[in-house]
């Protein structure tokens, strides 16, 4: 298997996809409070851009899964409605708008903005 690197192609499962601009080191990448830092970073312009908000609900019902320790299958025409995403972030203690402080990996300080953070399968 081999690390990703500058120039690899990547997406996800609603549209969503780009190239590696950088790679920063685990250290240096931003973080929750719990310590838990972001895999990948993704530009915002890209969902207004290709209009599919699904994979910001991707984001959110992910995370909600991942804290209720539950996984979640949706099919691609019969998926969870916006009530059942919310029920579930509101059932895992997460906050409301679904965005989170993070943390400069460099420096420490708080961004800031909140932050939409989730879990989101991404391909490469």
């Amino acid at each position: 298997k081999r690390k990703i690197q500058v120039g690899d192609k990547m997406s996800g499962r609603h549209g969503n996809k780009g190239t590696v601009s950088v790679v920063i080191p685990e250290e240096d990448m931003p973080f929750l409070p719990d310590g838990t830092p972001v895999d990948i970073m993704l530009s915002p312009m890209g969902v207004p851009s290709r209009m599919n908000i699904g994979q910001v609900l991707e984001l959110h019902l992910g995370m909600a899964a991942r804290k209720l320790g539950i996984h979640v299958a949706t099919p691609v025409f019969d998926g969870a409605r916006d009530s059942d995403i919310w029920d579930a972030v509101k059932e895992a203690g997460m906050p409301s708008d679904g965005k989170y402080i993070l943390y400069d990996g460099r420096t420490g300080e708080p961004f800031d903005k909140k932050i939409a953070v989730g879990v989101m399968h991404y391909l490469k």
